[in-house]
């Protein structure tokens, strides 16, 4: 079966430029048209397509060269094939420092001009090097549950060299593939290549990756996200042509079979939400450093003190419905300003801080729809089963959440409890957080060690929750602004939702409004 012919598309404003890229849809292609989007240049682009069948090239490319491969370049009468010759050649042809911002020139002889370049050949002759094989080892079905095969460890230890690499780099730079400079040809290179890394991660379990050492960390996570936000990378995306049943930002999506589609139909179904919340201590509505609240006051950041009441901020959320706000008792004392929270919108707040199983069922009576639980579970700071499964069994799954609230210990995150100070022997991982989903029905996680910060989420945490949660799941910590609920809900694919504290407007923040955040979740109604 063929191709289709391709179909001419005005990519600058000169549609009778020399320049012509010819673009497979959903390959290679996509770093050069990137790169000539970021360049800011007239040219044309004649978009191909897969065949249906083969996801193969079709014929019609043969025509502009033999072997019928994309990309390629034609200027004029010169034809350039091979993605990492045409970015070279558009970098020292084309690219104007004087108009638009793309790092050193190539074949200087600088570190950053040498590292540019280097980056450039990195995402294929390493990256895809290493990528390719377990791709095709995953397509073929020659892949096995739990990465025991031997070609699954030789590419995955390719692969990890490199995303580590990446990772390194990405820290000393501060946040920069090339020190110094914001964005580069190279980043144009590298994003394709580690996006199709963590593509194909998301078609195998998370089992698979752990067995194997393999993740996109944080700092990488960021810098896509970088990337995928800038104007020029939007632009290539709708010009790729996507078929109708891709999500327009996606340029690898059709590749990745069912499991990939499933999780875009659920992304579809869902989308991540602002959930409340009324912080107390010792009565009065705050909001605090998490990890600064100990049994000193000396120790204690607190960045707002309300005038006013907790019925206020509960009354306040039952106007707007937004639903499934936690009321957090910090320490003693407390216990009235959360009664008064709870009566202003009965059935509407979950109450936490100091639940056993003696007061759990009083608070449910004095109207909270949930009750939290977190340092009961754990005597002596060891997880009891036993307690969860009393605590279930008197008040009901339906009725009780579980507070994982955590801090991070080296590559882990252990559950804290007692005001986030005292260390548990609990690792919040898949494993662990299928066991008590078995005996409630939603879970709470703070990010202690970002908490009252502002300074940001923590995104490598929201990945992991994304994969291991099976329950409704309310991420706190670090929440700057309406970007970082943009972010986790792409990151979480909408599984995970996120409260704001100190950065929102009624708690004296500047970061997002209250009405920004109820404008969200009525779209994400609608969704």
């Amino acid at each position: 079966m063929n191709g289709t012919p391709p179909s001419p598309d005005a990519g600058g404003p000169d549609a009778g430029s020399g320049l012509v890229l010819h673009h497979l849809e959903l390959s290679r292609s996509n770093r050069v048209l990137f790169l000539l989007e970021e360049l800011q240049i007239p040219y044309q682009i004649k978009v191909y397509k897969r065949d249906p069948v083969t996801r193969l090239a079709g014929p019609d490319l043969k025509a502009v060269h033999p072997l019928g491969r994309s990309p390629v370049l034609t200027d004029g009468g010169l034809t350039i094939i091979e993605t990492n010759a045409i970015i070279d050649h558009l970098m020292k042809h084309y690219y104007d420092p004087s108009r638009v911002n793309l790092g050193p020139k190539l074949g200087e002889k600088t570190q950053e001009s040498i590292d540019v370049g280097s980056w450039i050949q990195f995402a294929e002759a390493s990256i895809m090097l290493h990528g390719i094989p377990l791709f095709y080892l995953i397509k073929g079905g020659s892949d096995t549950e739990d990465a025991s095969s031997t070609t699954e460890k030789v590419c995955a230890r390719g692969i990890k060299a490199d995303l580590d690499y990446i990772e390194e780099s990405l820290e000393k730079n501060a946040g920069m593939l090339v020190r110094g400079w914001e964005f580069t040809a190279a980043d144009c290179a590298m994003l394709y290549s580690v996006d199709m890394i963590g593509h194909i991660f998301a078609t195998r379990s998370e089992q698979w990756r752990k067995n194997l050492g393999l993740e996109i960390r944080s700092a990488t996570r960021e810098w896509m996200q970088r990337c995928f936000q800038r104007p020029a990378f939007k632009r290539a995306v709708a010009k790729e042509a996507p078929s109708q049943d891709q999500e327009s930002s996606s340029w690898l999506e059709a590749f990745f079979g069912s499991q990939q589609k499933s999780k875009q139909k659920q992304k579809e179904q869902r989308k991540s939400v602002f959930r409340p919340c009324i912080d107390l201590h010792e009565g009065v509505v705050k909001q605090i450093v998490g990890g600064t609240l100990t049994d000193s006051d000396s120790t204690l950041r607190t960045n707002f003190v309300s005038t006013h009441t907790p019925s206020y901020y509960a009354s306040l959320y039952c106007q707007h419905n937004l639903r499934g706000g936690h009321v957090i008792k910090l320490g003693p004392r407390n216990d009235e300003a959360a009664t008064a929270a709870v009566a202003a919108w009965s059935k509407g707040l979950h109450v936490g801080g100091g639940i056993t199983l003696d007061n759990a069922q009083e608070w449910l009576d004095r109207g909270a729809e949930k009750v939290i639980v977190t340092s009961y579970l754990f005597p002596s700071c060891r997880f009891s089963l036993e307690r969860l499964k009393e605590l279930s069994e008197k008040v009901g799954k339906e009725n009780l959440v579980v507070d994982v609230s955590c801090r991070k210990r080296g590559d882990k995150w252990v559950v804290a409890m007692n005001r986030w100070q005292d260390m548990t022997d609990m690792e919040v991982d898949k494993s662990s957080l299928d066991l008590l989903a078995k005996y409630c029905s939603e879970f709470l996680i703070h990010a202690a060690d970002v908490e009252g910060l502002c300074q940001g989420i923590d995104t490598e945490l929201v990945a992991r929750l994304a994969e291991w949660v099976t329950v409704p799941t309310t991420y706190a910590g670090g929440a700057r602004n309406l970007g970082d609920l943009e972010l986790v809900d792409k990151l979480s694919d909408g599984r995970v939702d996120l409260t704001f504290g100190s950065a929102l407007d009624i708690f004296g923040g500047k970061g997002v409004t209250l009405d920004e955040l109820v404008a969200w979740n009525k779209s994400a109604e609608t969704k």
